[in-house]
């Protein structure tokens, strides 16, 4: 019978929890709260469907373990050159703040509840974390000015690790009774945890860098490795482990791979699942007998944590930090506690209840914690928006364009965007596209867009409301929609596309279908031959609608939207690379031709009239040879042919339009446009743009068509 209660407990801890994450997720609601009203009513205080008492000695084990892999995941996305390159007052916030947090919370303990030094030392230690479940999703909701949210976030990121060890400190002076052994006690755990998290994370990584792991194993190989980790170190040291899987996390997140940030993202997904898991089971075991005997005492202790311990904290910290009154005041106010100060108050607990000489005491810690806990994300965290809102720290909607691609094209966009009161973010893996960018004067970051879940955390990106991915690479596109879409919502989400048929699948709406790769238009941006616009005039044929400019800023026309009057931003595109090509070639419409080799002799004796120079033996042997060695079909009727030659110094198009299509020499097809390329020897480079608009031109049949149709055809043949 216990095994069932224990099994229909762990089934819906783990199945509500989720649930109720869905749903603080759905309405941007404090997912703690609803976490914590859940656990109270499936409890045994409530509707008794959750008994963690069922759990027996299991309980503190699934504690201990979730705490690791949280705290490893935490490791994974710490990046220590950005602790070391953060303002000073995150350095004092995470040394001399959580001193005086520690202090004033134990006082608060010690004189309101006449407890023990001891007990009054670990619950203060045990509420010095913010934590980072609680502090990144309010940051997403409350948009704080740029300094503000980074302070609170570095705070909220990096405390989690110092507090733990505080807390275990603390534990020890509780358990051992004596400052000595509590301080050998934590020299022996921080050296255990130091060297066994840095060999394990080493390891770890060598793993992952030597492809010694395949790639289907390797999340869990990650999550088997992590534990290990902190199974050894517990093994030596009991409470160990927790440095341990933190350093290990550090050391293998340092390196920026695939690798990692596949970790990285099944490490999130699973520590929501814990998170949601964990807290609803602690919750739910919680005795509320304390906390009503002496409602007022608990109240008047976390006022004094709330109103006098973390302003004191904020007042020292912030000294010559060029903070304004109002941020201070804002910090002064906001510090809600989350799941790791939970985690660790019901670990002790569990593990002190365990002893009749501090069963009382652990009932004292963890009523005192979860009421701080409570009190701070209830008032604080529902009250955060209006405070914000108060003192004028907070931001407006995110607006800002993240743009995929730092090429001449996303910079040309970026500046006309910035140009007329918009902002724009570059980001590109290309250095040379980053320099450039910043040498223009524009905001860009060198990274993978793909990474949306660490990327949207960063203070940088936190302005970001659209985006629009600009590669050559359509699928890449759709994947870093696909990657973004959570965060800034479908109708926020563009990319370039040459398809033009409806894809309801697809994750994106897209845009410019009318222009080639943005490489290409990059090109043409370059030599001139293309520049955007802004203007009211009417639309001009050589010119393509890009966006829209209303009152509501700039908006990307849809493929299937026909521009309208008003300010638009179009590309004002003279005679493309291909045309200009093929202006030197020639277009010619050809009568019946035999075959297909006729065809390509035809052109070669056009090529002789317009560049005399070229020698007629070597161009048709290497036509012969190019044909013999690759089929030379392109779509559906379509056939080409590229030659070099020393003579040229630009490429040469001629283009044989048939009226009536002859069999490839395959016979699979039949052929109905005939191109022939010739290109100069020394300038490899020079034909990649036009070759690329040929391609570009060959996926849709009826728009080669209309594309023939418009360039000035030579005598017939």
């Amino acid at each position: 019978m216990d095994s069932d209660i224990a099994f229909r407990t762990i089934a819906l801890a783990l199945g509500m929890g989720l649930m109720l994450t869905v749903i603080a997720h759905k309405f941007d609601f404090p997912t703690i709260v609803l976490l914590f009203g859940g656990g109270l009513l499936l409890g045994p205080i409530g509707l008794g469907w959750i008994q963690p008492d069922s759990l027996g000695h299991i309980m503190p084990v699934i504690v201990s373990l979730s705490i690791g892999i949280i705290l490893f995941e935490g490791g994974l996305t710490l990046k220590p050159k950005d602790y070391l390159a953060s303002p000073t007052i995150i350095k004092l916030l995470l040394t001399v703040g959580v001193g005086i947090t520690w202090l004033c919370a134990a006082a608060a303990v010690y004189f309101v509840f006449d407890a023990s030094w001891q007990i009054s030392l670990l619950s203060g230690s045990l509420v010095v974390v913010t934590g980072p479940t609680v502090i990144v999703p309010m940051l997403h909701r409350l948009r704080l000015k740029p300094k503000l949210g980074s302070i609170l976030h570095w705070e909220g990121v990096l405390v989690d690790a110092v507090g733990v060890f505080l807390a275990v400190f603390c534990y020890e002076l509780v358990v051992l009774d004596g400052g000595g052994s509590a301080v050998g006690g934590l020299l022996l755990r921080l050296s255990v945890g130091l060297v066994l998290g840095a060999v394990g994370g080493f390891a770890i990584q060598q793993c992952l860098e030597r492809s010694w792991i395949p790639d289907s194993l390797t999340n869990p190989f990650a999550l088997a490795a992590a534990v290990l980790v902190f199974g050894c170190a517990e093994f030596i040291s009991h409470e160990a482990g927790l440095l341990a899987v933190t350093i290990a996390g550090v050391v293998v997140g340092r390196r920026r791979s695939s690798e990692v940030r596949q970790i990285q993202a099944f490490k999130a997904e699973l520590t929501d699942i814990l998170i949601a898991t964990l807290f609803l089971l602690l919750v739910s075991r919680l005795d509320p007998t304390a906390f009503l005997q002496n409602p007022w005492l608990f109240a008047i202790a976390v006022l004094l944590v709330m109103l006098f311990g973390r302003p004191l904290n904020i007042l020292v910290c912030s000294i010559g930090s060029g903070l304004q009154l109002k941020d201070k005041l804002f910090l002064a106010w906001v510090a809600p506690r989350g799941i790791v100060a939970a985690s660790m108050a019901s670990l002790f607990a569990l593990q002190l209840g365990s002893s009749p000489e501090h069963a009382d005491e652990a009932n004292l810690v963890e009523t005192f914690v979860y009421t701080t806990i409570c009190g701070t994300v209830v008032v604080q965290g529902l009250s955060a928006g209006w405070w914000a809102r108060k003192l004028g720290v907070s931001r407006g909607k995110a607006e800002g364009w993240l743009i995929v691609g730092a090429h001449s094209f996303g910079r040309a966009l970026a500046r006309v965007l910035v140009n007329n009161g918009g902002s724009a973010l570059l980001i590109d893996s290309n250095q040379r596209n980053i320099d450039n960018a910043k040498r223009d004067g524009l905001d860009a970051v060198l990274d993978d867009a793909r990474d949306a879940e660490n990327l949207r955390d960063e203070e940088r990106f936190q302005n970001v409301g659209q985006l629009i991915a600009l590669t050559d690479n359509v699928d890449l596109n759709t994947l870093v929609a696909h990657r973004w879409q959570s965060y800034l919502g479908r109708n926020n989400i563009y990319a370039w596309s040459p398809r033009t048929e409806t894809d309801s699948s697809e994750p994106l709406e897209t845009v410019f279908n009318d222009l080639p790769e943005p490489s290409i238009v990059s090109a043409e941006l370059e030599n001139g031959s293309s520049q955007l616009e802004l203007s009211e005039s009417p639309v001009k044929e050589h010119e393509v609608v890009l966006m829209r400019v209303d009152s509501n800023g700039f908006k990307p026309l849809s493929r299937n939207e026909v521009p309208d009057s008003g300010k638009l931003l179009r590309l004002a595109r003279q005679r493309s690379s291909l045309g200009r090509a093929v202006e030197r070639g020639g277009i010619y419409r050809m009568g019946p031709m035999r075959s297909l080799d006729h065809v390509y002799r035809k052109l070669c004796d056009e090529a002789l009239l317009v560049e005399p120079r070229l020698d007629r033996e070597k161009v048709l042997e290497e036509l012969a040879e190019h044909a013999r060695r690759r089929s030379p079909i392109f779509g559906e009727d379509v056939s080409a042919l590229h030659l070099y030659s020393p003579v040229l110094e630009r490429t040469l198009c001629l283009l044989a339009w048939l009226e009536e299509p002859v069999s490839s020499r395959s016979g699979n097809s039949e052929v109905e446009f005939v191109f022939l390329f010739l290109s100069p020897t020394d300038d490899p480079e020079e034909p990649l743009p036009l070759l690329s608009q040929f391609v570009h031109l060959c996926q849709d049949h009826d728009e080669l068509h209309a594309w023939a149709s418009k360039q000035e055809t030579r005598k017939p043949i």
